[in-house]
């Protein structure tokens, strides 16, 4: 393994597409709410613990583990995104927390720290080798170290992500049948094969957590237009909808809006989403 395995990513989540999450943090931060707090729980932070956080985006988890370990530990935010490094640096020190967040690739960071607690908030689907990525956070862990991630399940059961392509299937262009097991948001939705891959990179007793929950894509006073606008920054429909160009666009809102009005609830906007919580240890 080494870092130009990877370069496709770190190369995609420091263009434009880190720039959007920057933007969308607050309402990613929010719709991810649920997953955040099922982590965290499942996780456990004690205080004094070395805390690593992978693919830490900008913060929201470093942050509230950096809170629960207090200043007797250590948290170190990872993350190949420039721009979402910097915002998680700014809301760090926003809260004067003491946190180190680092521009690195999780499959090949070296540090002797040697952590207590591994941690990631859907940050480790995207690894080009999963298994010598996962063997080489084996190695930065001490003996009985606590692995604890977020990944999504099938895309069947996130409508949130299947629902926008669905209805906009026929204004874009085919899309080509994708490897289930790429690097993406969805490479770990089956768990068998990723506890097979935790077990192959030396972590011990993985269990895999379900957790369903709503995502919220819209709230205001106009959720659904506010839903819209989610589907067309965040997901698989975002980027198909934008390599097809405005007049497509204008089109893909109105169709949206139609979809999105009926899963509104009062001032809200949410889809079935669904989630594994994997925690293993070293």
């Amino acid at each position: 393994m080494t870092l130009s395995d990877n370069a496709a990513q770190i190369e995609y989540w420091n263009g434009k597409v880190g720039e959007t999450w920057v933007r969308m943090q607050d309402r990613m931060d929010h719709a991810l709410g649920p997953v955040t707090a099922a982590l965290l729980s499942l996780a456990a932070p004690q205080a004094g613990e070395q805390v690593l956080d992978v693919g830490c985006g900008s913060g929201e988890t470093t942050l509230a583990l950096a809170v629960a370990i207090g200043d007797d530990g250590a948290a170190v935010g990872l993350d190949v995104s420039e721009p979402l490094l910097a915002r998680a640096r700014e809301r760090a020190d926003a809260l004067l927390l003491d946190i180190d967040f680092i521009a690195g690739d999780a499959a090949v960071f070296s540090d002797d720290s040697g952590y207590d607690l591994i941690v990631s908030r859907f940050g480790v689907m995207f690894f080009a080798d999963p298994v010598a990525a996962f063997a080489n956070l084996f190695r930065l862990a001490v003996p009985g170290a606590r692995l604890c991630f977020a990944c999504w399940q099938m895309p069947a059961d996130n409508l949130w992500a299947t629902l926008p392509m669905t209805v906009l299937a026929d204004l874009l262009p085919a899309q080509p049948a994708a490897d289930p097991h790429a690097p993406g948001p969805f490479a770990f939705a089956d768990a068998e094969r990723v506890a097979t891959i935790l077990t192959d990179a030396g972590w011990q007793d993985v269990i895999a957590h379900a957790l369903p929950f709503a995502m919220v894509t819209g709230s205001g006073d106009d959720p659904v237009a506010d839903a819209v606008q989610f589907s067309l920054r965040i997901g698989p429909a975002a980027r198909a909808v934008k390599e097809a160009g405005p007049q497509v666009e204008v089109a893909a809102r109105q169709r949206l809006a139609e979809a999105l009005a009926g899963y509104r609830d009062g001032d809200h906007v949410a889809l079935p989403a669904a989630v594994w919580l994997f925690t293993a240890r070293a």
